[in-house]
């Protein structure tokens, strides 16, 4: 699943309830996992809109 996808699902998902997400593939297989786990974190944690997520990861891909 492309990367904004992810974190749009996780977005809905703790828009509707949930208190945290199971991820595996969608962060292991990115581009970047460290920048994928940091955009997840923002999503579910922080309060980002997906958007605001995959910018982050956008930002932080490729950087160590």
């Amino acid at each position: 699943m492309p990367e904004l996808d992810a974190l749009k699902m996780s977005y809905n998902a703790i828009q509707q309830g949930a208190s945290g997400v199971d991820m595996g593939r969608n962060i292991f297989q990115s581009e970047d996992p460290i920048a994928m786990m940091k955009a997840v974190r923002g999503v579910v944690h922080e309060g980002l809109t997906p958007e605001q997520g995959f910018a982050m990861f956008n930002d932080l891909k490729g950087k160590k």
